[in-house]
């Protein structure tokens, strides 16, 4: 799903569209100030991968969700800072941190059935900080997958997009224990999944590990939850974001194991699935702008007309402009 923001919106606009188009001076952007419009950042971000389940004591194990996928273009007028959060790639049976908040196993029992989410990958007010109040941009993490006696369908859910997608439980008429995705205001659910899905982090599995974990998001998906004889259900994904300051952008959600925008040559394979028993892949944000280099952070490349800051470090990370 895909929404334009800003008075001069236009759904994949570039950078490059804007620069001698745009009315002269200044536009008024709530919170921020005042932005000069002549100078314009894009902002791309893919969440991480879901990882897959694992077969344990049962038949069949089940894949991870792709990440989603988000755009931005951010105005700017004077040297500023930004908070970039890389989204860590679900784990199999993971029972650790997953940077950008992916839903982990709980840890201890029998941990050896679900894998966690993926974590968000997003970009954040400098000044307020990695929170929901400071979020400009976020592309989801995805759900991880679980297990079955009966088939391959309790996999993760994929990233948001403005919801992120719910995760597998097919068997038993048991779609309730499915992880359900995040959304624009609230956290996903699921019955007999552990806690923690919320702002910003995805959920734990049930106890022991029985189902994956959910993606981090702006809120984040649910862990899948367990009930015999054929689920551990697949986490859901973490929903995306978009600040209503920026000029242009666009929210993709992932479909089951592909991630969100997956075409773009940008992602390479940033954002993919873990198969059955496989990690996923970690999320990436690349931030680019028209002309010579003008910040810092990432790996500095030059492509066209383009300077592009890429980065590929989970975690916490800085991007600074010098205008």
């Amino acid at each position: 799903m895909g929404r334009s923001r800003g008075n001069y919106g236009i759904i994949g606009a570039k950078a490059t569209d804007y620069l001698y188009n745009q009315p002269k001076g200044m536009v008024d952007i709530t919170g921020l100030g005042l932005f000069n419009s002549k100078f314009l950042v894009e902002m791309y971000c893919w969440g991480g991968g879901g990882a897959g389940g694992t077969v344990g004591g049962w038949g069949v194990a089940s894949p991870g969700g792709g990440g989603g996928a988000a755009f931005g273009i951010m105005p700017l007028s004077a040297s500023t800072s930004f908070t970039v959060m890389v989204g860590g790639a679900g784990v199999v049976n993971g029972t650790s941190t997953v940077a950008g908040g992916g839903g982990v196993m709980p840890g201890g029992g029998d941990n050896r059935y679900g894998g966690t989410g993926g974590g968000l990958s997003g970009v954040f007010n400098n000044t307020v900080g990695y929170s929901q109040a400071g979020a400009i941009l976020i592309a989801g993490g995805a759900g991880g997958g679980g297990s079955s006696r009966a088939g391959a369908g309790n996999s993760g859910g994929a990233g948001g997009g403005s919801i992120g997608e719910t995760g597998g439980s097919p068997y038993d008429g048991k779609t309730a224990y499915a992880g359900t995705g995040g959304t624009q205001s609230a956290a996903g659910t699921s019955t007999g999944a552990g806690p923690g899905a919320s702002a910003l982090q995805g959920g734990q599995s049930s106890n022991s590990g029985y189902g994956g974990g959910g993606g981090g998001g702006y809120w984040g998906g649910a862990g899948g939850g367990y009930s015999e004889s054929n689920t551990m259900a697949g986490g859901g994904g973490g929903s995306g974001y978009l600040w209503p300051g920026l000029v242009s952008g666009l929210l993709s959600t992932g479909v089951g194991t592909t991630p969100g925008d997956a075409s773009n040559a940008l992602r390479g394979s940033y954002g993919n699935a873990g198969a059955a028993s496989s990690a996923g892949t970690q999320g990436v944000v690349i931030l680019r702008y028209p002309g010579p280099q003008r910040g810092s952070g990432g790996t500095v490349t030059t492509v066209g007309n383009f300077t592009v800051h890429t980065f590929t470090t989970t975690g916490t990370n800085t991007f600074s402009i010098f205008l």
